[in-house]
């Protein structure tokens, strides 16, 4: 099973999800890695912060080698893991599209802001285009609220916006926490971090629903 975590806009958690959500598979005995084709690498640094101890595979993956070498590096990684997972690069729409032509499922996180839905809705957009090449279902598409905060009056109303977009709206949150920073300060993954906080229940939460497509 291969995961495009994707938005054409930056800031939106993409790298926060990707990684705790892989993270999550993980401990459901299935064999995860990451790719990070961010240009930023975050991912990849994220997991040199935690050295030996961090529990996942981070690969590069440079998008810009031309469409055949990266749907190489993809498959053939995916051959040898249960679920890979790619942390895609926001505001390229050929790579984008790439990742979203070789995925089952399109991830699309998205904050309770005007510009991240209309991004949001570009990367849907993308993924239907996906599916009407590929000439089947795939990629689904799941649309993740993130960085939510319940006192504002537009993250309250961030799930029936999003039910208004193409695809499926998860059915958890995941709110805007301190801890979802330390862990990447630490060099951890939010179920070795704070497994009894309410941001690996989300996660976890998450990651369940995730499975339900596999």
């Amino acid at each position: 099973m291969i995961i495009s975590v994707m938005n054409q806009k930056g800031g939106c958690g993409k790298t926060t999800i990707a990684v705790n959500l892989a993270a999550l598979l993980k401990n459901s005995g299935l064999n995860v890695v990451i790719l990070d084709a961010d240009p930023q690498l975050s991912a990849s640094r994220w997991a040199r912060q935690g050295g030996d101890t961090f529990p996942l595979s981070v690969h590069p993956l440079d998008m810009t080698k031309g469409a055949r070498k990266v749907k190489t590096d993809i498959r053939e990684l995916a051959q040898a893991a249960d679920i890979v997972v790619i942390d895609c690069p926001p505001e390229l729409r050929e790579p984008a599209m790439l990742a979203s032509l070789l995925a089952d499922m399109v991830l699309v996180p998205v904050t309770p802001s005007p510009l991240d839905i209309w991004a949001a809705e570009a990367a849907t957009e993308l993924a239907q285009d996906a599916r009407e090449l590929n000439g089947n279902d795939k990629p689904v598409v799941i649309l993740v609220p993130s960085k939510t905060n319940s006192q504002t009056v537009i993250a309250k109303d961030l799930g029936k916006t999003l039910s208004t977009l193409e695809g499926q709206v998860a059915p958890v949150n995941i709110v805007q926490r301190v801890v979802l920073a330390e862990c990447v300060i630490a060099g951890s993954t939010i179920d070795r971090y704070a497994p009894h906080s309410p941001a690996f229940k989300e996660m976890q939460a998450l990651s369940q629903f995730v499975l339900q497509f596999k």
